[in-house]
C-alpha cells in the first residue's frame, strides 16, 4: 500500500478574481458573494482543504464557509464600495501547505426597474421542455 505524500500545494485557478455585484440592503445580508475554490493534487487528508479570509475583512463584513469556500456578506453594502479580500486555502497534510488568492468585489447600484411592461415580439412561441427538467 502506497501512501500519498503531501507534496502538492493547493492551487487556485486564478491568483486574482474580480467581480461586480449589486449593492446589498439589510434583507440581503448573508447572501452568497462568490466561491473561490482551490484544488490540491494530493489524495486523502492531504487534499482536504480548509478556507479562511486572512486579510481585508477587518470590519467583519464577510464570512467564508471553511469547507465549501463560499464567501457571503454579513452586512449591508452600498454602491461605490470596493473590497479586497485575501482567501487562504490550507491542506490537512503534514507539514501543511497553503496558498492564497485575492477577491476584488466592486459594489454597484441595483438596476432600476423599467416602468414599461415586458412585451413579447411574437404572438406565439413553441418550445420543448424535458419532463425531468429542473424548475428554477
Amino acid at each position: 500500500h502506497v501512501q500519498d505524500e503531501n507534496d502538492n500545494t493547493p492551487e487556485f485557478k486564478d491568483s486574482v478574481y474580480r467581480i461586480s455585484l449589486p449593492e446589498r440592503d439589510r434583507n440581503k445580508r448573508g447572501d452568497p458573494v462568490y466561491r473561490v475554490f482551490a484544488y490540491d493534487r494530493d489524495e486523502g487528508s492531504n487534499a482536504d482543504l480548509t478556507y479562511s479570509i486572512v486579510d481585508g475583512n477587518d470590519d467583519g463584513k464577510f464570512v467564508i464557509d471553511a469547507k465549501t469556500a463560499m464567501v457571503s456578506s454579513r452586512k449591508m453594502v452600498t454602491a461605490g464600495g470596493y473590497d479586497i479580500l485575501t482567501i487562504k486555502a490550507i491542506d490537512n497534510g503534514n507539514p501543511q501547505k497553503w496558498s492564497t488568492a485575492r477577491l476584488h468585489v466592486e459594489w454597484i447600484r441595483k438596476p432600476v426597474p423599467s416602468p414599461l411592461a415586458l412585451r413579447f415580439t411574437a404572438a406565439v412561441y413553441n418550445f420543448t421542455v424535458a419532463e425531468n427538467a429542473k424548475v428554477y
